[in-house]
């Protein structure tokens, strides 16, 4: 039952209001003078107030201005009633919060008419406050969720700083401000070689995060058994869709691998739809991708993976990143953005790779504060020798 505050100090006008509105079915309580309207409104929170103007000491107009500035009953609806018919007498009392305004003397059906109308407004009011309370909850779990999301995802990456037989290893993980899908790994495989894997899975939000931590595992686990880049690979592609078959579309991961004997000085790698790593070469002064072609993971059952491999000399050095690096300035022209890469490496190929790695982000990954909301996570990793 709507709980309704009549506001008058004289009695005879609380009694005829009171009688109207308890007969309309409404509960009523009431109040005699301004100060007690204010006192009354705020300890029993009344859906709506219907309040005269001319009163002593504390006027309709001081409790309206009152009401309306307190964050307890602001949104308490209310409607001025006065025998002052004049403009000047409305306009006050829309400027200091009301609602609505009635006339003295008016019909029973008149100020029902009105009470039903602001308790509509003040019903659905309360409806979009409730709808919107329990959006802010939702909101308030999804972004709980998220950044849990984003610090497993974070934790299942390990920047690298390392050497195996003078070839060090390097790496920078730059993560995105929602959660991204990249995921490395620089793993000690004996005590030459080394492993160097890098992902980036479909997707963003928590289930990029799940799958990455995904992908990680299947790496993890298989490569001990599946020495070989494309047998591995192969393998983890036939794992993953067993995993996903006829259960969820549009999940796939792109992968590159390589196996880096530091003693030999050769790679081996394979590629399934990753970005294809830069190999720059200090006697020839060239800078080359490593061409080899590969389906993402997850996308075709049964997927074959090629092995291919090259010698690296002392001065030497192998880049891999994930494609959130051209995507941050060059998305529409990745040529372009190969270009200036290939150029920038041979340009620092013989400094430090700490300097090399910031030179990159300095170029391609320095981001105003509109478009890194845009941007995708960047992993980078540096072999030098």
């Amino acid at each position: 039952m709507d709980k309704i505050l009549v506001v008058d100090d004289i009695e005879q006008n609380v009694e005829l209001i009171s009688r109207y509105l308890i007969n309309a079915g409404y509960n009523v309580i009431t109040a005699n003078s301004g100060s007690m309207a204010i006192k009354k409104a705020k300890m029993l929170q009344p859906d709506l107030i219907i309040l005269d103007i001319m009163m002593p000491h504390v006027s309709g107009y001081d409790v309206c201005k009152i009401l309306k500035s307190n964050e307890d009953t602001k949104y308490i609806s209310i409607l001025v009633v006065t025998a002052l018919d004049s403009k000047d007498t409305k306009v006050r009392a829309f400027e200091v919060g009301a609602d609505d305004f009635i006339t003295k003397s008016f019909d029973k059906m008149t100020l029902l008419s009105k009470v039903k109308s602001l308790l509509r407004i003040k019903h659905l009011s309360d409806q979009l406050k409730e709808q919107y309370a329990e959006l802010q909850e939702k909101n308030n779990i999804m972004d709980y969720q998220l950044k849990m999301a984003k610090q497993v995802q974070q934790s299942l990456i390990q920047e690298a700083n390392f050497s195996v037989n003078d070839v060090k290893f390097t790496s920078r993980y730059m993560p995105a401000l929602d959660v991204g899908g990249d995921v490395y790994d620089i793993i000690k495989l004996d005590e030459d070689s080394v492993g160097v894997f890098i992902a980036d899975v479909s997707g963003h939000g928590i289930s990029a995060a799940l799958l990455t931590s995904m992908v990680k595992m299947l790496f993890r686990n298989l490569v001990s058994t599946y020495p070989e880049p494309n047998k591995l690979l192969s393998q983890m592609n036939h794992e993953f869709i067993n995993v996903f078959a006829n259960k969820i579309t549009d999940v796939y991961a792109s992968a590159f691998y390589a196996k880096i004997d530091t003693k030999k000085r050769i790679i081996y790698y394979s590629n399934a739809g990753q970005a294809l790593p830069l190999f720059v070469s200090s006697c020839n002064h060239t800078a080359q991708e490593l061409d080899i072609n590969g389906l993402p993971i997850g996308l075709m059952e049964n997927s074959s993976y090629d092995l291919k491999s090259t010698v690296f000399e002392k001065g030497d050095l192998i880049l891999f990143y994930t494609d959130g690096l051209c995507d941050s300035l060059y998305k529409d022209n990745p040529e372009e953005f190969i270009q200036k890469l290939k150029e920038l490496l041979l340009d620092y190929k013989n400094q430090p790779s700490e300097e090399i790695i910031e030179s990159i982000l300095n170029q391609f990954y320095n981001l105003d504060d509109s478009s890194k909301y845009e941007t995708d996570d960047v992993s980078i990793i540096i072999c030098k020798i």
